[in-house]
């Protein structure tokens, strides 16, 4: 049935000496999931094994170093020159070949777009030219001849490498503003010699790392690129460029697939595209690119569903399909999709929180609607341990805590009695939703519903939970998942000796609950006082600017709603609001509010201005836990436990697994948390279970 709603995206196809299983792939994405030294762990290859379990036809593992010059922002990128390498690579590709899917890997050099720093020692960065990063603003060294040789032996003993540990492809890395890009584009290229100008020349090196990797690893094993196909950026290379780049490579006859992407670090928000950026954004070029080659294309461009590859693939825009962010959230994605299951996906909404912002903060990568993403050796379907005897447990609270701690319970066969106050299911997801652009988040609901709902957990809407009426229903266990309310005193732990405000108790002093409530209670001037620096702050001030309002937004932080830097948004936030005319305030808080004006101070100088004409303000501002119940019930009943909010406010992906830890019944703080390098120790009993 499947096959036939989806024929194209469950056909085989050959490339060289390989069938891919089905078009359904994973583009190369960084983990950070290997050791300090860059070796692959078994946190790597538990990864892999989920989605090649689940049904993938191709993955292709990303940013493997080929140089020490190659620096990262953060540890746990794998070192492609390393021979130690081979042999934990080779437990890799087995494992990923026992379960039918095949991998490639990615070869990269970061060029200018390192660090000089993120190692134990100081080191150059080498680029196409003297230029600073866009990033992190160092400085680049001009690469000499001698280095691009070093640079070439680094492509080649890193291929030869992955030949040796049995991947089925390589793919040279020639964009995202990395080092073969940085020789390719006139953004960054400035070269006078050989090596830059004209296109022929700015070519040169690329084709010759190309042309020296074929030639190491001879011809029986694919060589493919990744190739932009538009940089995002005015005046940069566009499709037309790089579809004549692409012919140019082609016509040497020693690559065999081209894989596609867009933008560079100038325009970050296109690389790994947030929601704010629609779905198959990218597919028009791509079609482009896929019709003027022979070569077998992947497209990449925010893929999220089935319907949308197929799609693609009808209309001859590409050979595979990526949904490599689709299958970060669900590894059974494509399993599910064929047998007709496509109501128990978990859906990937785009976020970035997990995938993308946690690299940035040092970390590994992870999944906010999947808790079990980067950590399938301890949370895997495999791991589930049944409840040995069923009980009665009451989850109070219908957010992504509750509903995700309710899953985990009635999955090991408990019965489930969640309690939800409100005539919905999804707590704070259902004003997140009102935000621009931020209808994504509804998968949360929407899939945890399913879930219980097959699971046959009893929902009562409604109902607002008592000591009493809890009591009443017996329980053996109990979950609080109450959440948290906003703050209206405009606290601050930046002037923790003020308690309240001046004035915050005033009528036009509004929380960003009742933005959303009372819409019409909002005067046409709007004062935000911000400090989450996050979506929560800036997805108002778009929807007041939405409205019509005028706003200006007061912040602590010396930057506007930095924290959306990480997630890859904030490009795009920006936007919106400078052309709406939004103004703003950093690094200053509120001293007082009056009926027309507003007080602020300057956190570092003292000096205070007054804001006139302010018909409201908005107190974007610390939110407290509803904790009341939680203390009721664990003074007179066993077994009581929160989750989520209710235990101190934070992000969803907070929530979500601590209500997975819950479904599970893990509450021990002494064995709860994942110690750190935990996840990488080799394990050869879990191996040989791979």
């Amino acid at each position: 049935m499947t096959h036939a709603q989806y024929p194209n995206l469950f056909k085989p196809l050959t490339i060289r000496n390989v069938t891919l299983r089905n078009r359904i792939m994973q583009s190369a994405h960084a983990m950070a999931f290997n050791t300090r030294d860059g070796i692959t762990t078994d946190r790597d290859i538990h990864y892999h094994v989920a989605r090649a379990k689940g049904g993938i036809g191709l993955m292709i593992t990303g940013n493997r170093l080929i140089h020490p010059t190659s620096n990262t922002f953060t540890r746990g990128y794998p070192y492609g020159y390393r021979h130690e390498m081979v042999e934990r690579d080779r437990e890799l590709t087995d494992a990923v070949h026992r379960h039918g899917s095949h991998i490639f890997a990615q070869l990269n050099h970061f060029g200018v777009m390192g660090e000089t720093h993120a190692m134990d020692d100081y080191r150059v960065l080498w680029s196409s030219s003297n230029i600073k990063s866009p990033v992190f603003g160092e400085m680049a060294k001009a690469m000499e001849r001698s280095d691009m040789d070093e640079v070439v032996e680094g492509w080649c003993r890193s291929a030869e490498y992955t030949r040796e540990a049995g991947f089925d492809g390589i793919e040279v890395h020639l964009a995202h503003s990395y080092l073969l890009h940085q020789f390719l584009s006139p953004a960054f290229n400035k070269r006078t010699d050989e090596y830059g100008g004209e296109l022929a020349n700015r070519m040169r090196f690329p084709l010759e790392v190309i042309r020296a990797v074929r030639e190491r690893v001879g011809n029986d094993i694919i060589v493919g690129i990744r190739l932009p196909v538009d940089e995002m950026v005015p005046g940069g290379l566009q499709a037309d460029d790089w579809i004549e780049i692409a012919r140019i490579i082609e016509a040497e006859g020693l690559i065999d697939y081209v894989m596609t992407t867009a933008g560079i670090y100038q325009s970050a928000s296109y690389i790994m595209p947030p929601y704010d950026v629609p779905d198959s954004w990218l597919v028009p070029p791509i079609t482009r690119l896929k019709k003027a080659l022979s070569l077998p294309v992947f497209a990449v461009s925010g893929i999220s569903n089935a319907t949308e590859a197929e799609q693609i693939l009808e209309d001859g825009g590409a050979d595979m399909v990526a949904m490599t962010r689709a299958q970060i959230a669900d590894p059974a994605f494509a399993n599910k999709t064929e047998a007709g299951r496509e109501d128990e996906i978990y859906h990937c909404i785009r976020c970035n929180q997990g995938c993308v912002a946690r690299l940035f903060h040092g970390t590994s990568m992870t999944c906010q609607v999947n808790p079990a993403t980067g950590r399938e050796a301890v949370f895997g379907p495999e791991t589930i341990q049944m409840a040995g005897r069923a009980q009665h447990w009451v989850v109070i609270g219908g957010g992504p805590a509750g509903m995700k701690a309710a899953e985990g319970l009635a999955s090991r066969n408990h019965k489930v009695t969640l309690l939800e106050r409100e005539n919905q299911l999804g707590g704070q997801v259902n004003q997140i939703v009102q935000l621009p652009r931020r209808d994504s988040f509804q998968w949360i609901v929407t899939d945890l519903k399913a879930q219980i709902a097959k699971l046959g957990v009893e929902i009562k809407t409604g109902h607002t939970a008592t000591l009493d009426s809890v009591k009443g229903l017996n329980p053996d266990g109990i979950i609080v998942a109450t959440g948290s309310t906003p703050d209206r005193s405009g606290y601050s732990d930046i002037n923790p000796l003020v308690a309240q405000v001046p004035g915050a108790d005033s009528n036009h002093v509004i929380t960003v609950d009742e933005v959303l409530g009372k819409p019409d209670s909002i005067g046409k001037r709007v004062l935000i006082v911000d400090e989450h620096g996050t979506r929560y702050s800036a997805g108002i001030a778009e929807l007041l600017t939405e409205r019509g309002h005028q706003v200006h937004v007061v912040t602590r932080w010396n930057a506007l709603f930095h924290k959306l830097a990480t997630t890859l948004d904030q490009p795009v936030v920006y936007a919106n609001l400078f052309k709406a005319g939004m103004t703003h305030t950093l690094n200053s808080w509120v001293g007082a509010i009056h009926d027309n004006s507003v007080d602020i101070f300057n956190l570092y100088t003292g000096e205070t201005e007054t804001l006139e004409g302010i018909d409201s303000v908005v107190m974007a501002v610390r939110h407290l836990p509803l904790e009341d119940l939680y203390f009721e019930l664990k003074a007179q009943l066993p077994n009581v436990h929160r989750v989520g909010d209710c235990v101190t406010p934070r992000m969803t992906d907070h929530a979500i697994f601590e209500g997975f830890l819950a479904g599970r019944e893990i509450f021990d703080n002494w064995k709860r948390y994942i110690e750190p390098g935990s996840l990488e120790q080799f394990n050869p009993e879990q191996m040989q279970a791979l």
